[in-house]
């Protein structure tokens, strides 16, 4: 707790100066006025002192642009009321939707002033609410009173969760209590949704759904086999990169992007009854097993809470992090990797990691992509040479079952994996 009392020992000084060389009744008191607010900033002292405050936020755990409610309570403890006093919320880096981090008023004996605003955030991350100030002053402004409450508030902002029609992984290994044909490993006798048509059998096409919705949509059936997917989103700035000043602010960009990719991909396999293996590189590690979950909200913890470097140690590279991983790959797994910007150089690590797996699937996304919900548009963005080398090589790498796709700004993730699999048809 601080205070200023500047302009009040100012006018006392004064007040004693002018009683010093012309005693009368107006100096006597203006003294005596100055002795009764010092008398009053003692009490005031005493009353800021008694204050109890109580601040809180709900939910603690939302997704990006859902709405937080912040609310603190400051209580008078005390017997004397305070004619003036401030509240002000240093709450953290979200955008205020509806009320205000500040309020005014005067709190009475046993009473209590409030303070309620809603906010909402922009990116994921774990967000920090700091100090709230409280500030009393006099009605002349002649001294000042201010303290300051540490409250621990935390919100953990989750990335949004992108929307996923479709998403093959190999299927080997049967679910336990599920009838399988190990041909296809689907269950044919229950539907578990339907999407839109690309490039598959006749006999999937759901005729009488077709038929309201004037286009072609195929059966989805449930699975009855899974397979291990081990999924790497590489947060970091990627030690081949030039410029790297430019790509660094590109960066926070691309997490959030990543993100939201990750969290789609996720949520679609889970669904599904894939074991799923997340591997998060950002500063650290961060590693979520199948063994770890009953549900999805620790892989989006994980994608949350992680920070990407722009100067990542060795053990945070991705191909160090692919070859320590190699011999936990299987023909039963499938590989997801999404990176903001790869080299021709990581493809014999790519291969190696595909002889050993079922699958691999790389998603490369310099620029991040286009939501589903807004209409395609021309880009002028500019690939880096070494991701168009990386780009002519895909068609190779395809040959090879090594599906790496570049993305630009102007695609979206779903139209990238329908041509993945319209691809896998063509091998």
């Amino acid at each position: 707790m601080r205070y200023n009392v500047v302009p009040l020992i100012t006018l006392t000084v004064l007040s004693l100066f002018a009683l010093f060389i012309a005693l009368g009744t107006f100096t006597i008191a203006l003294t005596g006025i100055d002795a009764v607010l010092w008398f009053y900033f003692i009490l005031s002292l005493r009353t800021v002192k008694k204050l109890e405050l109580s601040a809180k936020i709900f939910p603690s755990r939302v997704f990006t642009d859902d709405e937080v409610t912040c609310e603190v309570s400051l209580t008078n403890k005390s017997k004397f009321t305070l004619s003036s006093v401030e509240i002000q919320d240093f709450s953290s880096d979200g955008y205020i939707v509806s009320g205000d981090r500040n309020t005014f008023g005067s709190i009475d004996p046993g009473k209590s002033l409030s303070l309620k605003y809603s906010l909402k955030y922009r990116v994921r991350g774990e967000h920090t609410f700091y100090r709230v100030k409280i500030k009393s002053e006099s009605s002349l402004r002649l001294f000042s009173i201010e303290r300051y409450f540490d409250t621990e508030r935390k919100v953990l902002v989750f990335p949004k969760i992108l929307p996923i029609e479709k998403f093959k992984t190999i299927l080997i290994e049967p679910v336990d209590g599920r009838k399988t044909d190990f041909k296809i490993l689907e269950d044919s006798s229950h539907i578990v949704g339907v999407h839109e048509y690309s490039d598959e059998p006749f006999q999937r096409i759901h005729w009488k759904i077709s038929a309201h919705t004037d286009q072609l949509m195929v059966k989805e059936y449930e699975y009855t086999g899974s397979s291990n997917v081990r999924i790497y989103i590489d947060y970091n700035l990627p030690r081949e990169i030039y410029a790297r000043n430019v790509w660094a602010s590109m960066r926070k960009d691309y997490e959030e992007y990543a993100s939201m990719a990750a969290s789609g991909i996720v949520k679609y396999l889970f669904e599904r009854g894939m074991p799923i293996t997340l591997k998060v590189l950002g500063k650290e590690i961060i590693e979520i097993t199948p063994q770890m979950v009953r549900d999805y909200i620790p892989y989006l913890d994980a994608l949350a809470i992680a920070k990407g470097t722009d100067e990542p140690e060795d053990g945070l590279l991705l191909q160090n992090q692919l070859i320590s991983d190699m011999y936990s790959m299987s023909k039963t797994t499938t590989v997801v990797i999404i990176s903001m910007y790869l080299t021709d150089g990581i493809i014999p690590i790519l291969l190696t990691a595909k002889s050993r797996a079922a699958r691999l699937i790389v998603f490369v996304m310099p620029y991040g992509f286009r939501m589903p919900y807004d209409k395609k548009y021309d880009t002028y963005a500019i690939l880096p040479g070494e991701i168009k080398r990386l780009r002519d090589q895909s068609i190779v790498l395809i040959e090879n079952n090594v599906m790496i796709h570049v993305m630009m700004d102007n695609e979206s993730v779903d139209e990238v994996i329908k041509r993945y699999e319209r691809s896998l048809g063509t091998l």
